[in-house]
């Protein structure tokens, strides 16, 4: 990993408009999250996304954007799906963005074989189930997917789609090293006590 982070546990997505992002991952990292992903749907704030990697320095925690590329550099790093790699210069982009890491979907193993580990430092597994946070997911692959998916790759996982805590367990049978998680977080009242309990319910 470019990073310096160990790759483990709750993977959490902040939507901005669905809470305050500050305030929210704040909470997040307070109650042991480490990794957070950025995502918005009408673009993100650079100056957002400063403030939040500031906030994360403070618990040895990083930040990633979705898909923006720009915006990146002022994070730890980019997750990008499918199409929007197929689109682009993977090797330019890591010459561009440097140590940051990079993160890639994928729902196949043929996908997961065919990326390169120069390049790309992490992979999201799924839709391991049922989502309605992302509608162009598509179908869910199962743990059992999820599985053939990261046993295709020497590269860490994280298992994406669905997931909460009623299914974090089932979730963790895959071999992901971590979850990424939103409405099991963003919907709660109490998000630093729920992150608490999902972390220790991850790595038990």
């Amino acid at each position: 990993m470019r990073s310096p982070f160990l790759f483990s546990g709750i993977y959490a997505i902040v939507e901005p408009q669905r809470r305050d992002p500050l305030a929210f991952a704040h909470a997040l990292f307070e109650g042991g999250v480490r990794v957070v992903q950025v995502r918005a749907k009408n673009g993100l704030d650079p100056l957002l996304v400063r403030s939040l990697v500031r906030l994360a320095r403070g618990y040895k925690g990083i930040v990633i954007v979705n898909d923006d590329l720009d915006v990146a550099l002022e994070a730890d790093g980019v997750h990008l799906g499918q199409e929007d790699a197929a689109a682009l210069d993977l090797v330019a982009i890591r010459t561009r963005l440097g140590r940051r890491t990079i993160g890639l979907s994928c729902g196949t193993p043929a996908q997961a074989r065919a990326v390169d580990t120069r390049i790309v430092d992490y992979l999201g597994v799924g839709p391991l189930f049922a989502t309605r946070s992302k509608s162009d997911a598509g179908g869910a692959i199962g743990v059992s997917g999820a599985h053939a998916v990261i046993a295709a790759t020497t590269l860490p996982c994280v298992a994406i789609g669905g997931i909460d805590r009623s299914n974090l367990v089932r979730a963790r049978e895959s071999g992901a090293r971590m979850a990424a998680m939103i409405s099991a977080l963003a919907d709660v009242a109490e998000p630093r006590a729920i992150a608490s309990e999902l972390t220790d319910l991850w790595g038990a």
